[in-house]
């Protein structure tokens, strides 16, 4: 079973966010990792170390795994075809329904998702009928023969 989470990391001045091998999309909503400013992505499937900048950061994280996660803030089981080539795709303010599956949070404002209000940093799994005014960021897996479109972050995944 493949599963998509999503973690909120609130971390001080200085501190380490280590990640494990894997395939993820890091976002911060506030302040500096490492060479990330706030707004920014990056796709990564490496193990890693990441520092908060002198003002600390909030991280918004995005993990895919084969198995269930229960430390996460949402965790969406997927079911995709193992011998298709998927691409992970962090897209930024977008409300229309999103091309795959995957997780979106709230960053401001106030939003309605499939009839439900989500406040900032709330999370909804995707496909999901967005409206209201806010600001957002979802990571989607989409194949990978679909085309780019506008994304803060993206990279290839093997399942």
């Amino acid at each position: 079973m493949t599963s998509l989470s999503l973690y909120e990391d609130l971390l001080a001045p200085g501190e380490e966010l280590a990640l494990a091998v894997g395939g993820r999309i890091v976002y911060v909503a506030s302040g500096e990792l490492g060479s990330l400013h706030a707004g920014s992505a990056a796709f990564g499937s490496d193990e890693a170390r990441l520092e908060a900048g002198p003002d600390g950061a909030t991280v918004i994280r995005w993990e895919l795994t084969e198995w269930s996660v229960d430390d996460a803030k949402l965790c969406a089981h997927l079911e995709l075809d193992p011998w298709a080539d998927y691409v992970m795709r962090c897209e930024g303010g977008i409300t229309e329904p999103a091309a795959g599956p995957g997780i979106g949070c709230v960053l401001r404002g106030e939003l309605t998702i499939d009839g439900e209000v989500v406040q900032p940093f709330g999370a909804w799994q995707e496909p999901a009928e967005v409206s209201g005014r806010g600001t957002t960021v979802r990571v989607v897996l989409v194949r990978a023969e679909e085309p780019a479109g506008e994304s803060l972050a993206q990279g290839p995944i093997h399942l």
